[in-house]
């Protein structure tokens, strides 16, 4: 081995010189520092539970100790609430994954390596399509991956969704009401027409649209918002909101994008776990690199699991699979924000092994570092094309014990069904006027 010697010549530097050098140092060095951090290594888990292991009511004290290595701490009150009350059972299966489009697949694979993230705006540029990072090198490319206006397991590029929302006190059931959701990507569309980016992301910057109907019951009925979501992270979306009640269109504030809706236990900004804007003052940090146990794939038009809200309330009856997970911390540094920080559990299988990315649970803490709300995909589902789609949601204040269950049915990507849905009217759905059309 051939013994290298740096010799530094010294200088004496005045205090004005020693700040400017530190300063320089700084800008110099800093962005090498963020996005250089690494990902850590994953840690697999080889305890008791496995494929074949029923986690019930008898069992549930039993297992808790690993139960506490393998759930969020927000899942455990959640589901542990069912399971202890003899409501549900926990299934553990073999593990198995649901592929992504192939047209998605070959755009991330021509353009990985292309995208670029500014280290200190947080922005990226150069997004063609696909998954930003693949092979993601630090937390700040696994939160792009994760962004709600691109990523393709959960912001589809398409997507029409029903769903009906019950609310619940602990196993309590409340009340309900059902929206029709439907949400469009403007840029990097790779399954469907028109592909590429559109014009309302090259000529207005709008990368992502979400809007919701709400059809009953009868008070609320005809509630109507609309957002529009802008790819500048320095550029706050466009919200409005009809409520029927008063007969009035209103422009949405910041503030309301953190506000429950009619009651539940759902925020604009925490859907999807989370379609808040990402910005310069966060900072994010990959805390582990672990399996844990998420709910499993369901394949097809037919293989939604059974729910009756009467006997098992918010709590789905469904199988559990052991897969590793990213946690992502994105602390939001935002005093006049709602919550301090957000925790997510990002699917981390290996992009060639059907990695999605796909963001199966979120936790949010409020300004004073406790844990207060949740949601997560519960029963993740897949086309055999590779379309994703999910049967059940939930939604938890974990401070109250209340919860919102999100009963879906199929975004209709199924073979028979397809051509006669998509692509969405922009001006049915993502208008104000199309929209009070169809909620009259």
């Amino acid at each position: 081995m051939t013994k290298v010697t740096v010799h530094v010549r010294r200088k004496k530097m005045t205090k004005g010189t020693a700040r400017l050098t530190g300063a320089f140092l700084l800008v110099i060095l800093l962005p090498v520092f963020v996005l250089a951090s690494g990902m850590p290594p994953l840690k697999k888990y080889t305890g008791p539970i496995k494929p074949g292991v029923v986690i019930t009511k008898d069992n549930w004290d039993q297992y808790l100790p690993e139960l506490e290595k393998l759930l969020p701490i927000s899942k455990i009150k959640w589901y542990g609430m069912g399971v202890k009350a003899g409501v549900v059972t926990m299934p553990i299966v073999e593990t198995k994954v649901m592929p992504l489009t192939k047209a998605y697949v070959a755009a991330t694979k021509k353009y990985e390596g292309t995208a670029r993230i500014d280290p200190v705006t947080h922005d990226m540029s150069n997004y063609k399509a696909g998954i930003p990072f693949p092979h993601p090198k630090n937390a700040v490319q696994l939160a792009w991956n994760v962004y709600s206006m691109i990523a393709r397991a959960q912001g589809h590029e398409d997507c029409r969704l029903g769903s009906v929302f019950m609310l619940f006190n602990g196993l309590e059931y409340e009340k309900s009401f059902s929206w029709y959701l439907y949400s469009r990507k403007y840029c990097g569309r790779t399954d469907i027409l028109p592909l590429g980016d559109m014009p309302q992301f090259t000529e207005q910057n709008i990368g992502n649209k979400v809007s919701i109907i709400v059809r009953a019951p009868n008070e609320v009925k005809g509630f109507i918002q609309l957002r529009n979501r802008f790819w500048d992270l320095d550029k706050a979306d466009a919200c409005f909101s009809y409520i029927p009640s008063i007969r009035r269109l209103r422009r949405m504030t910041g503030n309301d994008l953190t506000d429950p809706l009619m009651g539940s236990d759902n925020v604009p900004d925490d859907n999807e776990v989370s379609h808040q804007k990402l910005d310069p003052k966060m900072t994010f940090t990959v805390l582990d690199h672990k399996d844990m146990l998420v709910p499993r794939w369901y394949l097809g038009p037919d293989s939604k699991p059974p729910y009756d809200y009467k006997k098992t309330g918010p709590c789905f009856q469904v199988e559990w699979m052991i897969e590793p997970n990213y946690i992502l911390e994105i602390k939001i540094n935002d005093p006049n924000y709602v919550y301090s920080k957000r925790v997510m559990h990002i699917d981390a299988c290996p992009f060639e092994e059907n990695g999605t990315f796909l963001l199966y649970w979120g936790e949010q803490y409020d300004q004073k570092g406790r844990l207060w709300r949740a949601n997560g995909n519960c029963a993740p589902s897949s086309t055999k094309d590779g379309f994703n789609d999910m049967w059940f949601w939930l939604y938890m204040n974990f401070q109250t014990n209340h919860y919102s269950a999100m009963n879906n049915d199929a975004a209709c990507y199924f073979e028979g069904d397809f051509d006669k849905l998509y692509p969405l009217k922009e001006s049915e759905v993502f208008t104000i006027k199309g929209l009070l059309k169809q909620a009259r």
